[in-house]
């Protein structure tokens, strides 16, 4: 009973903590920043992404499973306008210089989002870069970002691929054991992409922030926000396909929902990364600065310490 009544009060603390890390954080002023940011970085995310995964997989299926899933999310007029930005996103016309000079801008546009995400991060874990961390620290970041969208294209590899099985199993087992046959599809449909969701944010809890964060945290806390996302999505997709957005802002109106959507997504985020915080340091696990970064001290403790010397060299 002990046992129970324990683990039931780290839970309660670890929640109420990551509420208040997310209020201390300004995640509510940092999701505005990301969904800003994301309307000029989702095409060229999406290009690079969708070159990585026709390195494997059909062209067309791809697109079809990538531009279908958003369809879902953010309506089929955004998701196509989104399509044709993409398109027009991954033409180079003209001599090799301005071609070259073309892909370095959309590869530099495509991995800001994770330095913005970073940032956010950073702040959230308590860390910030070192003063004279200089070129080679930005480089890095943007090394990993670069990975983390490759990851991605690869992930969506390994699902197509995973569906794709699942869907000829099935076909062979529908003759035999019909009722299984669903079972496993509908199991697959739900269970994959939760697992997918969880094994990306793990990767970005564990590579973006300047941070040595611990595994068990990071499984947990990448559980957690992808429970969390997939059921803020249902309600973030309820609220869009009944809202006015659209009507609102006419001609952007396709723009301004994808910005409500990431918004939210972001927030969902954000909550998850700061429950990710809480739960390590309910745990008591370590969690040092890389050697890129050095920790932040409590910002509030060094306002009162500041107020408390002001007091004393008036006095």
């Amino acid at each position: 009973m002990n046992m129970i009544t324990n683990k039931f009060g780290f839970i309660r603390d670890v929640l109420v903590n990551s509420v208040k890390k997310f209020k201390q954080g300004n995640a509510l002023v940092r999701a505005a920043a990301l969904s800003y940011y994301t309307i000029f970085t989702l095409p060229p995310m999406l290009l690079v992404i969708l070159f990585t995964t026709t390195l494997f997989y059909d062209p067309q299926t791809v697109r079809q499973t990538i531009f279908g899933d958003l369809a879902d999310l953010i309506g089929q007029e955004s998701a196509a306008q989104l399509a044709n930005t993409v398109r027009i996103a991954g033409l180079f016309e003209g001599t090799w210089w301005a071609t070259f000079i073309g892909i370095g801008g959309l590869l530099f546009t495509a991995t800001t989002v994770f330095v913005t995400i970073q940032d956010a991060l950073n702040t959230l874990f308590m860390v910030k870069p070192r003063p004279n961390a200089g070129w080679f620290k930005m480089l890095r970041d943007r090394i990993i970002s670069f990975a983390l969208l490759l990851s991605i294209g690869f992930i969506l590899v390994v699902s197509l691929t995973i569906n794709a099985l699942v869907a000829k199993f099935s076909q062979l087992l529908v003759h035999v054991i019909p009722t299984l046959s669903v079972l496993i599809v509908e199991i697959t449909v739900f269970a994959l992409p939760l697992l997918i969701t969880a094994f990306l944010f793990m990767l970005i809890f564990k590579y973006l922030p300047d941070v040595r964060l611990p595994w068990k945290s990071v499984l947990i806390g990448g559980i957690f926000t992808a429970v969390l996302f997939f059921i803020g999505m249902y309600f973030i997709k309820l609220y869009i396909s009944n809202s006015n957005v659209a009507n609102l802002y006419q001609a952007a109106g396709s723009i301004m929902i994808i910005m409500v959507w990431v918004y939210y997504a972001s927030v969902i985020f954000l909550f998850g990364a700061a429950f990710t915080y809480c739960f390590n340091e309910n745990a008591g696990l370590n969690m040092p600065a890389n050697k890129y970064a050095v920790k932040v001290v409590n910002q509030n403790l060094e306002a009162n310490n500041s107020v408390e010397d002001q007091s004393n060299n008036q006095s």
